[in-house]
């Protein structure tokens, strides 16, 4: 009985099924992640840049004005994720500069670990017109 067991090949596939899976489910879930993350850092990058583009072009836009433009561009973001939003004008030998920071925190996929969450973080800064 159990030579006739150690030789049946039925249930193999099973078992490296088993083996391969937590393999491939990883690869997915990094992947997805790895996707949410760079929509999440080229909306940011998006949205900075919109907003210090108003303050070149509009020199009397308040800085509420602004920070109004850069949430407006954070459609598909969660704006509950959103931990720094600050605009900033300032003078730099003599030339005039307003930059735009925005803080991000994507929540991590990996479900059943206590993973942090990840913080991204863009900043844009342009010289304004004088």
């Amino acid at each position: 009985m159990l030579r006739r067991l150690l030789r049946s090949r039925e249930g193999s596939s099973t078992v490296d099924f088993a083996f391969a899976m937590p393999v491939l489910v990883t690869l997915m879930l990094g992947t997805v992640q790895m996707g949410v993350s760079m929509h999440a850092s080229g909306a940011l990058r998006h949205a900075a840049g919109e907003g210090v583009r108003l303050a070149k072009v509009d020199p009397t836009a308040t800085e509420s004005e602004v920070l109004d433009r850069v949430r407006s561009e954070l459609v598909t973001m969660d704006p509950d994720n959103i931990t720094k939003l600050t605009f900033q004008r300032g003078t730099t030998d003599g030339a005039d500069y307003g930059r735009v920071t925005v803080e991000y925190k994507v929540e991590a996929l990996i479900p059943l670990l206590p993973v942090p969450p990840i913080t991204l973080s863009e900043t844009k800064q342009v010289w304004l017109p004088q």
